[in-house]
């Protein structure tokens, strides 16, 4: 398993998609208006991102599927195809499940979010309860993806679970782009091609798994296979429910402000905080894409000092490269926003990316203990931490933004996420800890 060639399909699948924002944001803004734009913005939050309905299963696909071709490495590859089969099963199945209940979450809440919460004027309001309610649709394709995203990441097939990224991170850009040239301004129509490429996505991802997926049975089998996926299912579950808390709750903090900002200050201004916080969301694709390489060695590392060592030098080279990237990136934002979209918009935008690009420096760095306590089965404890976060972030991002607009949600966000880096940080120190003082127990 290569570290470095993982992190690197990982960048490409995160990174390579920020071409076709760069050329298509600009036309997309122009065409739908602010506040049309600031509605897509938050269609984005969903369809692009909600595959956190999976409530985790993608994660503890992960971690099973590469625990077990760790403990199954004398087995004979046809056994191993039969075991990573019935998981992966177990997995998609749970996965569609959540899917269904993600889908009548969003359409229950479609027309009072269009009409009543997120202060959208009248223009806008159908176009935005139709868009909403065919994004419902396309939440079974997305957690259906995440789980095969997972299941090929525990398998180490990096690139190809990337190469599925990569389509959706072009297609998230491209398509509402291709739609308003074909169709006009209509954000339903835009909702139709995103949902769309997550169809495709599914397809190919069976394809990819086609090897451990159809594999033929015999009458007799199946039965015994059913008791399989059922105690497989209680596997991931088991992992998988504080997986599902952290999978519900964090999404919630890192793209639901944008639901807040526009209740409270419009959907007009939205635009102004979303595009920094979606450009630095994406700076965030070269931790994440590390840690998502570090996921399965940090779950097959068996000797505690060595993880302890892994998970110390990894800590040190995030700092590295997150202040690196915020540096670089406040000496190119306002110029680039002004090339990009306007002098105008760089003005209004550049003092809340300032604060954001603070908050992602931090967030960028506690990506390393979040993966280390999820690969040691310590989702517990950051499941825990978010609940808390969640209460917290949401009490002080209504206070500062009524009182300070768009730059108290910048803050409230910042203070967010170095409360989290905090609770990680001395988590990790305390597992280590523990461990260090079991085994000084042991030998005396």
């Amino acid at each position: 398993m290569s570290l470095k060639r993982n992190t690197i399909w990982n960048l490409i699948g995160s990174g390579s998609p920020l071409l076709a924002a760069a050329f298509c944001i600009p036309y997309t803004l122009r065409e739908l208006g602010a506040e049309g734009f600031g509605v897509l913005t938050l269609i984005w939050a969903l369809i692009g991102y909600f595959n956190f309905f999976d409530f985790g299963a993608g994660r503890a696909l992960t971690y099973e599927v590469s625990r077990l071709q760790s403990s199954m490495q004398e087995a004979n590859a046809e056994q191993r195809r039969y075991a990573i089969h019935h998981i992966l099963n177990a997995g998609l199945l749970l996965t569609a499940v959540t899917g269904v209940l993600g889908f009548l979450l969003i359409m229950g809440f479609a027309y009072p979010l269009a009409h009543d919460w997120l202060k959208i004027t009248p223009t806008w309001q159908h176009e935005t309860k139709l868009a909403l309610q065919i994004t419902a649709l396309g939440v079974i394709p997305a957690t259906l993806t995440s789980g095969m995203r997972g299941a090929l990441e525990g398998l180490g097939q990096f690139k190809e679970s990337n190469i599925n990224k990569i389509f959706l991170g072009f297609s998230m850009f491209i398509l509402p782009a291709l739609s308003i040239m074909l169709h006009g301004n209509s954000l339903w129509k835009i909702t139709v091609y995103l949902v769309a490429a997550r169809l495709i996505t599914v397809l190919y991802g069976a394809f990819q798994l086609k090897h451990y997926l159809f594999i033929r049975h015999q009458v007799a089998e199946v039965k015994q296979n059913l008791g399989s996926m059922k105690l497989q299912i209680r596997q991931l579950v088991s992992y998988g429910f504080w997986v599902t808390v952290t999978g519900i709750v964090s999404p919630l903090m890192v793209y639901g402000d944008r639901f807040f900002v526009s209740a409270l200050v419009g959907a007009d201004k939205l635009s102004e905080y979303a595009i920094p916080q979606e450009g630095l969301m994406r700076l965030l694709m070269i931790p994440i894409a590390i840690c998502g390489a570090l996921m399965p060695v940090f779950a097959t590392i068996t000797q505690r000092t060595e993880l302890h060592l892994s998970y110390s030098s990894n800590l040190r080279r995030m700092v590295k490269i997150m202040a690196g990237l915020c540096v670089l990136t406040l000496v190119i934002a306002y110029p680039g926003f002004s090339w990009w979209i306007s002098p105008e918009f760089a003005q209004k935008a550049f003092p809340i990316t300032v604060v954001l690009v603070f908050g992602t420096f931090i967030n960028g760095i506690a990506v390393v203990p979040y993966t280390l306590l999820h690969a040691t089965g310590n989702t517990k404890t950051t499941a825990l931490f978010h609940l808390f976060e969640l209460f917290f972030y949401m009490a002080l991002l209504v206070l500062l933004t009524k009182e300070f607009g768009l730059m108290g949600a910048a803050f409230a966000w910042v203070c967010r996420v170095s409360v989290d880096w905090v609770l990680l940080h001395f988590a990790a120190r305390r597992l280590f800890k523990s461990d260090s003082t079991n085994q000084t127990l042991l030998s005396s």
